[in-house]
């Protein structure tokens, strides 16, 4: 009944009733018809709008189950397409499990590989530090060599002025002694000697092998450019397949270019 009394065409046959007495009434209809009239009309509408008011309380729990009937079927069709692509998941997966694998067992062996490398780098220093104290110890002992054939040198020096002072040797014999001594010992050192020749041109001499101690005027062009006078010897180390690595110039003069 409330929801009657709410609906908007009651109220519409309301006033239609009313305004049809009221016309029926000025019209000079008779009373009883006038009021008999409008009053059906609106029995009418009431029992009309009631049967609708009624019908709509069967029929939406109709509409509602139908909707819900819509929405299960669609859930139930999603559903099916889910299974569907599921199924069809596992032929994908196995075609992208060696990568996948492959993937996985990468960072494994990145990891072996980064441990050998680290292992390796620790052995390297190792050995770098070992190499190290070998060279060291190599260095130490070839000074200590050289240090014992000059004491040897200057004991022989030594021995040989006291025979000069004492009248035993000759001086000059003493002398030549001690100078192939040294030359002995330069030998043992594995050094050479090479004499530079007077009149060599400069440009054809080895890099290192000379120091110019002055350089004057050609008196002729023919000695532009050549070795004047030689002070010393140069001394150098020989390397095979290399050049030779010159450990002291000769003090030459030189003609100007």
């Amino acid at each position: 009944m409330v929801k009657l009394l709410t609906r908007r065409e009651l109220w519409i046959a309301l006033v239609f009733s009313l305004l049809l007495w009221g016309g029926l009434t000025l019209a000079g209809a008779p009373a009883l018809f006038g009021k008999a009239f409008p009053c059906l009309i609106m029995l009418l509408s009431v029992l009309t709008l009631s049967l609708d008011d009624d019908a709509p309380v069967h029929t939406k729990p109709e509409q509602i189950d139908t909707t819900a009937a819509d929405q299960q079927r669609q859930i139930l069709e999603e559903l099916a397409a889910l299974r569907r692509e599921i199924k069809s998941q596992p032929a994908i997966s196995m075609t992208a499990a060696p990568a996948a694998e492959g993937k996985s067992t990468s960072p494994d062996k990145s990891g072996e590989i980064s441990g050998a490398l680290s292992e390796a780098m620790k052995q390297i220093s190792v050995r770098d530090s070992q190499i190290d104290i070998l060279a060291t110890n190599v260095n130490r002992a070839n000074i200590q060599r050289n240090l014992v054939r000059l004491t040897q040198s200057l004991e022989v020096a030594i021995s040989l002025k006291a025979r000069v002072d004492s009248g035993l040797s000759n001086a000059k014999d003493s002398f030549d002694f001690l100078v192939d001594d040294m030359n002995s010992a330069l030998t043992d050192q594995g050094v050479e000697s090479m004499e530079i020749a007077v009149g060599a041109r400069v440009a054809d001499l080895p890099a290192g092998s000379f120091a110019a101690i002055s350089v004057v005027d050609a008196p002729q062009d023919s000695l532009r450019g050549t070795v004047k006078e030689v002070r010393s010897r140069c001394y150098f180390i020989p390397e095979e397949g290399k050049k030779p690595r010159f450990i002291a110039a000769a003090r030459v003069i030189l003609y100007r270019a």
